[in-house]
């Protein structure tokens, strides 16, 4: 099988840019068009889009907690160490774009309520200044979705007025859940403002705004307010929200959020922030108030057996008349002191790790980790422990809102929950087991201390043993105080270690979107796209346009190119002068019609100079052929048959004006029109009707001299015409009276040029392979396809295709050796081109 050839260029040739632009120009209204559509569309977009504004606050965070050490003040020496003692940044951005926290702000805000205007054509959204504002009872059931309209009816009086067409969606505040209701729903009542408005489906009141409102300034529009769901809402906002530090290295964030009124969300992010730091500081109270409260219960406790035995020491004095003790109790008085104090703190840290050990057990499913309060935990690696837990109960948490439970990311994350919660039991395990252990040191060294006391005189001893009381629980008094004092000193600094550096403003002098530059832009691009994409996948890319094509896909040599007649005049079809495209379909439409076509061909002829150089082109392009031609031939004469593989290819076109080119070199020339179903050699076929090819070769005309017409112009060049057959065509043309004429007008003439039907059609033209010197094919530019070349070279026997050539006609320029524009070898003789012989 025959490899199919590249249908665009030669492999070895570069690709034709002009090619490629012309048929951009070709196509330069639809370009035209697709681009103005789409600007069309971009202009028509931009003026109907809401705006959008950008708006943006940075906050600076310590990430060291340098003002997060509760108690680490200049009045009190040391410190209280608390946990989250450090932040993590990315945590951070985590809790400014948490789901909580954005409820929180709408909810504050009341952004789950929105106030429009309503006009004939469009809805406006309005906000901080409204006629009347809306106060929700959030425990009661709401109707989301559905405008509320009110109409303001003078005074403090209103109507409400609802209209739901299929279905609205209410809220059951009991559970959290929203219920679809499928009806209609109709509501139209008068109140006043400031009374509740209470319905089984919405209940909430009208209040006056406090601000002094104008209603000329709403242009006589209608007034509606719409309830959302505020679980929507936040979503909403988690999705437009923007909060990244602004560089890897700084602790600076910057947060945006996006909207159609700037002010909203400007009150959005102010009141974002303020909750962020307010929680914070309500979070780091939270731990404080509970540390005060275990230490003053514990001061309570200490505070009532130090009472006891300071009475009872001083009652012991007295009775015992024992004052002072000996130096070997006063020795192990003070080795007793301080290794009391250690243990009882021991004893309260070991208390402390089971608490957090029975709030981790009790809220191990609970996705609000509950922190326990208490002293703090000196262990760096519990903290760890404690923050990591946090910060995985908090990631799911986020994450319920996006997934589902079995989801296979929530398994990973619920494991990853278990392994952490077991790693903190273990290691408060450790703790409790290590500072037993350490208990159980100090108890030891206790024990041989009392070894050695009870040597002692037993009045000693008994004093001893008092005093050591009185002085443990004086001291565990004095350290909780301490303590106590550092706490208190903490709250009432109230240090966020949250600063707000830049308040929240608009970014830039306008909104963000639409963006018409780049909007103008892109319609710009899609309307070069459009077209673009017709030509490469819609538009017959096979057509030829250009010698080139044909070189690379076909081993037919070409033996020439007729010029492509540039002029306005010109039928473009064929090169011809004084005929359009239109104009000649329309008059071959309505062929016989001799005085429209006589009017046209007189009235369109150029008189100008650039016709005459255009004249002259044609002319040379065919005297360029005929000079090939003697080349190929070296007899100067024979039999040339001309097709081509559709009609409308130039084929008549060029058999008519080769003849007229040889005639005028001083060739006896004949043409025969052998095209017995569409006779086109003659413009008005009904002049030689009886007297033409058909006729003679079915016998009615005896002679060939008598079929035989001469040109008005010259003499040299002679034509049969013929007229339609209705009969077997083929049996005429393969008859021996067709081969008889042949050879008989080779004898006299020394060119007979057959005009065939298009071989693409009918296979007249291979009757007349073997009656033919040399095959010219023409091959038309904007007409002929690729894949004509491949039928031309199937279609010829191999024995005959050493004697064929390819005419390209209606070639550009660039195509053609007489393109330039200079006017070398012109002269004024009269070029004779014609398109159809008339008779």
């Amino acid at each position: 099988m025959k490899e199919k050839k590249n249908n665009q260029v030669n492999p070895q040739q570069e690709i034709n840019l002009k090619l490629f632009f012309r048929k951009i120009y070709k196509n330069k209204m639809f370009f035209m068009a697709s681009i103005g559509f789409f600007l069309l569309l971009a202009l028509v977009y931009i003026a109907a889009a809401t705006p959008i504004y950008e708006v943006s606050t940075s906050v600076l965070i310590d990430s060291k907690g340098r003002n997060r050490v509760l108690g680490d003040s200049k009045y009190v020496d040391g410190g209280v160490s608390l946990i989250e003692m450090e932040k993590n940044l990315y945590n951070e951005i985590g809790i400014l774009k948490s789901f909580s926290l954005i409820r929180q702000t709408i909810e504050d805000l009341d952004f789950d309520v929105s106030y429009h205007t309503e006009s004939l054509f469009s809805s406006q959204e309005k906000y901080g200044y409204f006629p009347f504002e809306v106060t929700l009872n959030r425990s009661k059931p709401q109707l989301y979705g559905i405008p509320f309209e009110v109409e303001l009816l003078g005074g403090d009086n209103y109507r409400l007025t609802i209209e739901a067409d299929d279905e609205f969606a209410v809220s059951n505040p009991q559970n959290g859940s929203v219920r679809e209701v499928e009806r209609s729903f109709d509501f139209s009542q008068e109140y006043k403002f400031g009374d509740m408005v209470e319905h089984e489906y919405f209940t909430f009141t009208l209040n006056r705004p406090e601000y002094s409102v104008n209603i000329e300034d709403f242009d006589g529009d209608d007034f509606t307010f719409v309830i959302s769901n505020i679980e929507n809402v936040a979503k909403g906002y988690m999705g437009k929200l923007e909060a990244d530090n602004i560089d890897i290295q700084a602790s600076i964030f910057k947060i945006v959020s996006s909207g159609p009124i700037v002010n909203k969300e400007v009150d959005f992010l102010k009141k974002l922030t303020e909750n962020y730091v307010q929680n914070e500081l309500s979070s780091r109270n939270e731990i404080a108030a509970g540390k005060e409260a275990f230490i003053r219960n514990q001061l309570r406790i200490i505070s009532d057996s130090l009472t006891r035995f300071e009475v009872e020491l001083e009652a012991f004095k007295i009775d015992k008349k024992a004052v002072d003790l000996g130096a070997t109790a006063s020795n192990a008085l003070d080795q007793t002191n301080n290794l009391q104090v250690e243990a009882a703190k021991i004893k309260m840290n070991i208390n402390y790790y089971n608490s957090i050990m029975r709030s981790v057990r009790n809220n191990r499913n609970n996705d609000d980790f509950i922190m326990p309060s208490g002293i703090g935990i000196e262990d760096p690696l519990i903290n760890q422990n404690i923050l990591e837990l946090k910060e995985l109960y908090a990631e799911r948490s986020r994450k319920k809102f996006y997934v589902t439970s079995n989801n296979e990311e929530m398994a990973i994350l619920n494991g990853r929950i278990q392994e952490a919660t077991e790693l903190l039991l273990n290691n408060l395990r450790s703790a409790v087991r290590s500072s037993q252990a350490a208990l159980g040191g100090i108890t030891s060294q206790l024990s041989s201390i009392d070894e050695e006391i009870s040597s002692l005189p037993t009045r000693e001893i008994q004093l001893l043993n008092i005093q050591r009381q009185n002085t443990l629980y004086e001291n565990l008094y004095k350290y909780l105080s301490q303590e106590l004092a550092k706490t208190g000193i903490a709250r009432a600094e109230s240090t966020s270690d949250t600063r707000v550096l830049d308040e929240a403003r608009m970014v830039g002098n306008g909104p963000v979107a639409p963006q018409k530059s780049l909007l103008l832009a892109l319609a710009m691009v899609l309307g070069m796209l459009i077209p673009l994409g017709w030509m490469i996948f819609f538009s017959p890319d096979d057509t030829i346009e250009n010698v080139h094509q044909v070189m690379a896909n076909s081993d037919m040599p070409i033996i020439a190119s007729i010029v492509h007649y540039d002029n306005s005049s010109t039928d473009k079809s064929h090169g011809i002068p004084f005929l359009g495209v239109a104009v000649e379909k329309w008059i071959r439409k309505f062929k016989g019609t001799s005085k429209l076509f006589d009017f046209v061909n007189e009235n369109l002829k150029p008189t100008d100079a650039d016709s005459e150089v255009a004249l002259w082109k044609l002319k040379e392009s065919f005297r360029d052929l005929s000079t090939n031609l003697k080349l190929v031939n070296s007899e100067d004469k024979g039999v040339i048959g001309i097709t081509s593989i559709l009609p409308e290819e130039g084929k008549t076109y060029s058999a008519i004006n080769l003849g007229i080119t040889f005639a005028e070199a001083g060739k006896k020339t004949i043409i025969i029109d052998a095209d017995l179903r569409n006779p086109s050699l003659v413009d008005h076929v009904g002049k030689v009707k009886g007297r033409g090819l058909s006729n003679y070769l079915k016998g009615e005309v005896k002679s060939v001299q008598d079929v035989i017409y001469t040109h008005d112009k010259l003499d040299n060049l002679k034509f049969i015409p013929t007229s339609i057959v209705e009969g077997n065509v083929h049996e005429l043309l393969s008859c021996d009276k067709m081969k008889t004429i042949v050879a008989q007008l080779r004898e006299e003439y020394d060119y007979v040029i057959l005009d065939t039907p298009a071989v693409g059609l009918v296979s007249d033209f291979l009757l007349l392979l073997d009656v033919m010197d040399i095959n010219l094919f023409v091959v038309r530019r904007n007409i002929s396809k690729v894949e004509f070349l491949e039928d031309l070279e199937n279609l010829i026997p191999r024995d005959k295709k050493k004697k064929s050539y390819i005419i390209f006609n209606d070639a550009l320029k660039e195509d053609h050796k007489y393109g330039y524009e200079a006017k070398y070898g012109l002269n004024k003789e009269k070029q004779l081109i014609d398109k159809s012989f008339s008779v």
